[in-house]
């Protein structure tokens, strides 16, 4: 082989051998990458934040926006935390079971019982909420404690802590899909009493223009945001740090 030719072959090699190295290193590159996206924990995604119709705690505006004070407090803490989330408006058992079945999901405003407890993972309290007895005005229904609802037609909806609650001290309970559906069936005379929450009650009552009596008022139940077990502790704490101040200003206790 002449001189020259060996000159060429060395010349070929050399670049060859740079090109090899180049895509290597492109290959490390891309991998570690790779490696990077697969290996972030998932509480790094954006959060789910299901919520109901539930007044004045949560609900949609006429522009279709979620508010209510409960949603101002969540929303102040997720802000202060600097956790991103995407808020949806869903009838209560969707916005539940999605917390419970689906990653990086969460509920509000949920109250926080012995048997939900485990479920979830918790911040908060949001708000607190007073569970209380309606029937219409006028009508002539006198009762000041569960017990007395035994023999009246005492109406709640489907996943609800408030008529949960009342259906385990043996009180039948006629179950609506929503809190409004509930307070029209009792407009129209379908159900003698409503359980709810005093503030959810009135506000929906005034909204419609239903007289409402309060028979009374039986728990003060602080309100949650509840979370599926996939949202990491880290973020839960960074965020209860932003929302603690209520609790403590509050006294709220969890419902045992």
């Amino acid at each position: 082989m002449s001189v020259l030719d060996k000159e060429t072959a060395r010349s070929l090699t050399m670049r060859t051998k740079a090109l090899l190295q180049r895509i290597a290193a492109r290959w490390r590159s891309l991998l570690g990458t790779l490696l990077l996206t697969l290996c972030q924990p998932l509480s790094a995604a954006p959060l789910t934040i299901n919520t109901e119709d539930y007044p004045p705690f949560n609900y949609a505006s006429e522009q279709g926006q979620i508010m209510g004070s409960a949603t101002q407090v969540l929303r102040r803490g997720l802000r202060a935390a600097d956790i991103e989330a995407e808020f949806r408006l869903l009838p209560w058992a969707r916005a539940y079971t999605a917390a419970r079945l689906r990653d990086q999901h969460c509920v509000y405003s949920t109250t926080r019982t012995t048997e939900r407890e485990a479920l979830f993972r918790w911040a908060g309290p949001l708000v607190v909420n007073e569970w209380a007895a309606f029937s219409l005005a006028g009508r002539d229904i006198k009762a000041s404690s569960i017990p007395e609802l035994a023999n009246l037609r005492v109406g709640s909806f489907r996943e609800d802590a408030v008529g949960n609650h009342v259906a385990a001290q043996g009180i039948d309970v006629l179950l609506a899909p929503n809190e409004r559906e509930n307070l029209a069936r009792l407009n129209a005379g379908l159900i003698d009493v409503i359980v709810t929450g005093k503030a959810t009650g009135e506000f929906l009552a005034n909204a419609k223009n239903v007289a409402l009596q309060h028979l009374f008022t039986f728990y003060r139940a602080p309100l949650y945001l509840a979370c599926n077990p996939s949202v990491s502790k880290d973020l839960i704490k960074r965020l209860q740090h932003h929302l603690s101040p209520f609790g403590e200003a509050h006294g709220a206790r969890r419902h045992e």
